[in-house]
């Protein structure tokens, strides 16, 4: 069985390997190649080897450089926003969780390390330089593993792609967390941190740039110059996140999760979220449960 991951990485795996994962190896990209807003069902890490940028993650813009981990759980809407003078160089991983099927018991507290930064919202950690020099161990043996001809290659990643999130899971254990940089101005993190409580209702550019104590045109510019979205996009993504959770931990129907997620009727819930996945509702949830 082949997997397969939509855009942001499909085809960028040199070889094709028979594994729910995806990896981008010390890439550099100039800034009009960076990808636009999106979110996936595939967990994320992203490994910074130098350079500089912003980052848009779930509802915050933060700070990233050099030896930061960026951590980011499946459908966490996400951007990144590079500096045109220091341009990032970073590895990735995008893993589906179907990575940790067949793992036993233990593979739920993998799965946690990806959920814990859901919900403290704490995604990014600077390593240091002995934590980064063991992470980026892991990267260049996984990496050899996925691109060489040996027998057996597919098995041996897996095993290299599980030891390495058991050991970064450690190691986040034995860390304290670090207080997230946000970036950008004070009423920005505030009216993103709004409408990511108050989905489910009507949204108002007037009141939002009201509480901001800017014009609606103002407020409309630097929040399409801050997230890369306008503010109906930016919306309509979190809604859809937001639906594909509730699909997947609720047996609610379609009816009460389009309510609840704040979209304005049934159809344009449908025609949204086709949109945004390809498919409709009811398919994602059968095919993702």
């Amino acid at each position: 069985m082949k997997y397969e991951l939509e855009a942001p990485v499909v085809g960028r795996l040199k070889a094709a390997i028979d594994l729910p994962f995806r990896m981008l190896y010390h890439e550099t990209k100039l800034p009009e190649h960076e990808l636009p807003d999106h979110f996936h069902d595939w967990h994320e890490l992203i490994c910074v080897h130098q350079g500089e940028g912003k980052m848009l993650i779930d509802h915050s813009i933060v700070d990233i450089k050099a030896r930061s981990l960026i951590i980011i759980p499946g459908n966490t809407l996400h951007r990144t926003f590079q500096d045109a003078d220091n341009p990032l160089t970073s590895s990735a991983f995008y893993i589906s969780p179907a990575v940790f099927q067949g793992m036993g018991g233990e593979a739920a507290s993998i799965q946690q390390f990806f959920e814990r930064s859901r919900k403290s919202r704490n995604y990014i950690q600077v390593l240091n330089h002995k934590q980064m020099d063991e992470f980026e161990r892991w990267i260049e043996q996984i990496y050899t593993e996925t691109v060489s001809q040996e027998h057996l290659r597919t098995y041996a990643t897996l095993l290299l792609l599980q030891l390495m999130l058991i050991s970064l899971m450690r190691m986040m254990e034995a860390v304290k967390p670090e207080k997230t940089t946000l970036s950008g101005p004070i009423w920005m993190a505030q009216a993103l941190k709004r409408l990511d409580e108050h989905l489910h209702q009507p949204v108002s550019l007037s009141e939002l740039a009201h509480d901001a104590s800017i014009s609606t045109a103002h407020f409309s510019r630097a929040f399409k110059q801050h997230t890369g979205m306008t503010l109906t996009d930016y919306v309509a993504a979190r809604r859809i996140i937001l639906s594909k959770e509730k699909l997947l931990r609720t047996d609610d129907t379609m009816v009460a999760i389009s309510e609840a997620s704040g979209f304005e009727s049934l159809p344009h819930f449908y025609r949204l979220f086709k949109k945004h996945t390809g498919m409709t509702p009811s398919s994602y949830r059968r095919l993702m449960r």
